[in-house]
């Protein structure tokens, strides 16, 4: 049995000399227990903030098929899975971004499928794996990024005339705001003013997090926060999720194909196999537990 992670060979063993929990604990990556989260804060008394009940997404690629899931308020809960087994088409759906059926309730109302601007209505938010193709509008400066959603759905970072008859965008709160995460999010750029498109990866993924932060959401969806980016911009975008959610009391789920990154960072990890939820642990359970669960229902 020969098993690769992260495009290497990390073992090499006769089949006779392993089983499956060998193989699931090789696949996953290897055992953090001494580095995983410490401040986790699973309060049993905390409410659900949101109830998804018999979720399918149409989305290509990705199966989902009947996803039920509680989320409490306040927590980071983390969604991971083998790739195709439906973890990137959860939020994708509860969005509005792919055709969707099934029940999805938010702080005890219930939130239309299929309809983006009444999830961003509602305070919900979604940093997309897709940051080219969804998140950022390429041509246009850091500052406009990070501005135009609050701008166009909440009527933020606007000046009032005639009465409010009138509306102009009011220049320094938006250099203010984009200023402040440049800062807080150490964004390596020339200036506020500098084109999305010339930054590089991880830089970009920082900006869709700014945009994000501004519209200032009761509940967030990040996924794949860490694709594509460097090991430092990596713990700098995860450190900042988790300032978000215990400065803010922002709910925050994490949807990534990285699991030590969920374990350090999450409060539980809920698995994806099969288009369905596996399970749900705690984020300081064993990889081996989390890799059982991912290979459940996968046909």
């Amino acid at each position: 049995v020969v098993i690769m992670r992260d495009g290497y060979v990390v073992k090499d063993v006769p089949s006779k000399e392993t089983d499956v929990a060998d193989i699931t604990k090789w696949m996953v990556g290897r055992n953090i227990a001494s580095a995983a989260k410490v401040d986790i804060k699973i309060n049993p008394n905390a409410k659900n903030i949101m109830s998804i009940r018999n979720l399918w997404v149409d989305m290509p690629g990705e199966t989902v098929r009947n996803v039920t899931l509680d989320i409490k308020e306040g927590e980071i809960l983390g969604i991971g899975g083998l790739a195709g087994q439906g973890k990137l088409g959860i939020p994708n759906g509860v969005m509005g971004l792919y055709d969707a059926g099934g029940t999805v309730e938010f702080d005890g109302q219930s939130i239309p499928l299929n309809n983006p601007r009444k999830c961003l209505d509602s305070s919900l938010a979604f940093v997309s794996e897709d940051r080219r193709g969804v998140g950022l509008l390429l041509d246009e400066t850091l500052e406009w990024n990070v501005a135009f959603t609050a701008m166009q759905i909440q009527g933020r970072f606007l000046k009032k005339y005639l009465g409010g008859l009138v509306s102009w965008r009011d220049e320094k709160a938006i250099h203010e705001v984009t200023q402040k995460y440049i800062d807080e999010l150490m964004i390596k750029c020339t200036s506020s003013k500098q084109k999305a498109k010339e930054l590089s990866g991880g830089n970009q993924q920082k900006v869709c997090l700014a945009k994000a932060f501004a519209l200032q959401p009761k509940f967030l969806f990040v996924s794949e926060p860490t694709r594509g980016i460097d090991v430092g911009a990596k713990s700098l975008v995860l450190d900042a999720l988790k300032k978000f959610n215990r400065e803010h009391g922002v709910t925050v789920v994490m949807i990534s194909s990285e699991l030590e990154e969920l374990r350090t960072t999450c409060d539980r990890i809920a698995i994806v196999s099969g288009g369905k939820i596996a399970g749900i642990l705690p984020a300081t359970e064993s990889s081996e537990k989390f890799g059982l669960l991912m290979v459940s229902q996968v046909k």
